[in-house]
């Protein structure tokens, strides 16, 4: 790859951070191995990364190191988001770098669609189809003492891993927002938040209906077209 490819992938990977920071932070553990594998990050680093207790402090320290590494870590990572294996393990990232040109196109401002095609032309990418963290969260406090009963007859979720996330959570909300991210754990590419809304939309349920249509608002980002895979 040459310098200026690299240069544009270094880019990139600053311009996905807020939405890498989301996504990664499922398994940052396993983000770490990964990277420390392939040198992306030093001895240092890596200790570094570790130190941290929480989920998103360590995927956003993770992030910082390679950025802070120059071109080729950065091309680096990005080479490992777009493998498939990866992507196995976290599936909105083929959403985030692997966009539907088509659907790419459509959302495409109307400036941009009036320029000719360059690596600094903005593309639309939507990576709210698959429901977020922020989003669990929000629905995750309107449910209060609620959470099992969800879990149960909506979630498909046995009693005994509720009772051990109930375990390993001192408030309500955390444990309905760990309940609901192993939901989206195990349905992977359809845990949609479409799909969620529609599963939390009864009305025995009584959740707030404004917090759960907050669920069908898209999040369009703004990324270098053609920068990751010209």
């Amino acid at each position: 790859m040459d310098k200026e490819s690299e240069t544009s992938n270094h880019q990139l990977l600053r311009c996905l951070k807020p939405e890498l920071i989301e996504i990664l932070s499922a398994d940052p553990e396993l983000l770490l191995q990964y990277a420390h594998s392939r040198k992306l990050v030093t001895e240092n680093g890596y200790k570094k990364v570790r130190a941290q207790q929480i989920s998103t402090e360590k995927v956003t320290t993770l992030l910082d190191l390679i950025y802070d590494g120059g071109r080729k870590a950065s091309h680096g990572l990005l080479e490992l988001l777009k493998e498939d294996t990866f992507q196995e393990n976290f599936p909105r990232l083929s959403i985030l770098v692997n966009p539907d040109p088509e659907e790419a196109s459509k959302r495409t401002t109307e400036d941009s669609t009036q320029q000719s095609r360059s690596t600094n032309q903005p593309c639309m990418s939507v990576v709210s189809e698959i429901v977020t963290q922020k989003q669990l969260l929000k629905v995750a406090g309107a449910m209060s003492r609620t959470w099992k009963e969800v879990g149960i007859q909506v979630l498909d979720i046995s009693s005994e891993k509720l009772d051990a996330i109930e375990a390993e959570n001192n408030t309500q909300k955390m444990r309905a927002f760990r309940m609901l991210q192993t939901w989206r754990s195990r349905k992977r590419e359809n845990a949609t938040a479409a799909k969620l809304h529609d599963l939390l939309s009864h009305e025995d349920l009584g959740l707030d209906p404004e917090v759960l249509d907050s669920l069908l608002e898209s999040k369009p980002i703004k990324c270098p077209q053609n920068v990751l895979f010209p």
